[in-house]
């Protein structure tokens, strides 16, 4: 088995193991390559300063149970060490498909962070009529909410700086710091007089999609909450077929709450979201 790091050069050899968006968002890709076939790959991105995010870890399954994995997840950490990285983290939906990784990031010493919410997946067409049949107003949607994509650098930090001086529950505070994680089109900034007050943001997982936080400041209104869902809705109608689910992460029980009747009690407890951390 050998562990190379993937540059320009090879990058073809290892593309089928990894979706498009991966590929896009990676600031550092291992492979994993054994009798001449590419089997295995690691992708992680830069979080924060000294801080790296494990974002997609896969072994082809002829391969699997071979050590592979950890493997590359060694490598990864001599590279951590070398480079003078703080921590590696790693956050996921704790379910039963989920169990390998688990699994591989305990024995490789990541540790489980105490915080955890649950997860909760439906189908697309499961999305309750009675918020989102009625096609809303564009020019007023205009108005109310920005595309991720057009937010600007400096409104993105004055959210942030607003979100984490208004956080009531700090043990479920949630790093939003890197933008270009989320969807850029899926999601969305609410605006009043010119100032953020409330955010829908969307990942996208192949065909599928992460309703990673949904938040809203105390001075927005209840239908300026509706702006953000049919902004959404109104671009992912668009790009989901009828398999494609969607990932929602409750992390409050207000948004469980939501959850439930924005979809007509059809949302299904897929499991629990956990982030694991590796100190260097």
């Amino acid at each position: 088995m050998d562990i190379t790091i993937v540059r320009e050069e090879n990058q073809t050899y290892f593309e089928p193991l990894m979706p498009k968006e991966e590929w896009e968002r990676a600031d550092l890709v291992l492979g994993a390559i054994e009798e001449g076939t590419a089997c295995g790959i690691l992708a992680v991105s830069e979080e924060a300063e000294s801080t790296l995010a494990l974002r997609y870890l896969y072994v082809a399954e002829d391969y699997r149970r071979r050590g592979m994995a950890s493997e590359l997840l060694s490598v990864l950490h001599e590279i951590g060490r070398r480079q003078g990285i703080d921590m590696t983290i790693c956050q996921y939906a704790r379910t039963k498909e989920q169990e390998d990784l688990d699994l591989c990031l305990s024995k490789n010493l990541f540790t489980l962070d105490e915080i955890q919410s649950p997860v909760y997946r439906t189908a697309f067409s499961d999305l309750s009529p009675k918020y989102f049949g009625k096609k809303p107003d564009e020019n007023t949607l205009k108005k109310a909410v920005v595309p991720l994509s057009k937010v600007t650098a400096k409104t993105w930090n004055q959210f942030t700086k607003k979100l984490e001086h208004l956080q009531e529950d700090k043990e479920m505070t949630t790093e939003l710091e890197v933008k270009y994680m989320y969807d850029p089109e899926a999601s969305f900034l609410l605006i009043k007089k010119g100032e953020p007050a409330g955010c829908i943001l969307f990942e996208q997982l192949e065909e599928d999609f992460l309703l990673s936080y949904f938040c809203v400041f105390k001075d927005a209104s209840p239908v300026d909450m509706m702006h953000l869902f049919q902004a959404s809705y109104e671009n992912l109608k668009t790009r989901c077929s009828a398999s494609s689910s969607i990932y929602i992460n409750a992390l409050t029980e207000a948004t469980e709450k939501l959850v439930k009747n924005l979809t007509d009690q059809k949302a299904v407890l897929q499991g629990q979201a956990v982030t694991r951390y590796y100190f260097y």
